[in-house]
């Protein structure tokens, strides 16, 4: 584990509480520009990636209980691999981040939880595609700079991207506070990047990769996003409109209570029916 402060604690800790996911109006305009490649690569969505990826990591861990140090055949390392262990190019994303029997649950839990709602959202395309592309960049940067913990940046980049499209999911952080999921995954990239600046250049640019990733795909939503709140904003600060109906009596009109039906008497003023003044002979 290269960065224990930044994941295990705050990702593994963690309990699900229910709460209805947001979908905002943009979502479809997420990722439009993959429409197209959509239509000449849809071979190659996984539908449930996400699951398969956690149960492979439980296969890991009960080999590695059985055979402790059996992983490091399977790590991201760049002399390994140019030696002629190809295999590790694909099977390193299959280590769980911590191999500690309490931890590993609740990460894995949590891993399937994000996958899960992130496909959702978005399809198994655009999941699986997202996904695959952070497993290229991560080995890239390992091919270049050498080997690195590469599985811990590939998983924040799910929860960055679950956060982004659902930001006021809550999880119960520590078990016990409630807490929004995009917080969590703000407090999550902000500890990780200072984490980082005392680690190897390899680590640096693993999460400058994750991080062009995750814009990459998630950009559009992000903008939208910011515009939304800014023309909420402008609306808030517009005067609310001038009521065309006012009772007389009680002084409500149709923007107080929706459901009222005003009247005008003969003397010229207005009231609700609840007031109408009754004629008398």
């Amino acid at each position: 584990m290269i960065f224990p402060c930044s994941l295990q604690p705050i990702i593994c800790s963690l309990a699900l509480c229910p709460k209805k996911l947001f979908f905002g109006e943009v979502l479809f305009y997420l990722m439009n520009s993959s429409h197209r490649i959509e239509r000449y690569l849809s071979w190659i969505a996984i539908p449930g990636l996400i699951r398969y990826v956690v149960l492979f990591n439980a296969l890991v861990f009960l080999l590695h209980l059985m055979a402790p140090g059996y992983e490091s055949m399977l790590t991201l390392n760049r002399e390994a691999i140019l030696h002629g262990e190809v295999w590790r190019l694909v099977t390193w994303i299959f280590i769980p981040e911590t191999m500690r029997p309490f931890w590993v649950f609740f990460a894995l839990l949590f891993l399937w939880f994000l996958g899960e709602g992130l496909e959702e959202s978005i399809g198994a395309f655009r999941t699986t595609l997202f996904y695959f592309s952070g497993i290229i960049g991560c080995t890239v940067v390992a091919l270049i700079f050498g080997s690195y913990g590469a599985n811990t940046f590939l998983n924040l980049s799910l929860l960055y991207a679950f956060a982004t499209l659902h930001p006021d999911y809550k999880v119960l952080f520590l078990f016990v506070i409630p807490m929004r999921i995009g917080w969590l995954a703000l407090l999550s990239a902000i500890l990780t990047a200072i984490g980082s600046l005392a680690q190897s250049t390899a680590v640096q640019a693993a999460l400058i990769v994750t991080f062009l990733n995750y814009f990459l795909y998630f950009w559009p939503f992000l903008i939208l996003k910011w515009k939304n709140k800014k023309l909420l904003a402008q609306k808030k600060q517009e005067p609310p409109a001038e009521a065309l109906h006012h009772c007389a009596t009680c002084h409500r009109t149709e923007h107080t209570n929706s459901d009222l039906h005003f009247r005008v008497t003969a003397n010229g003023l207005e009231y609700c029916t609840e007031h109408l003044p009754v004629a008398t002979n």
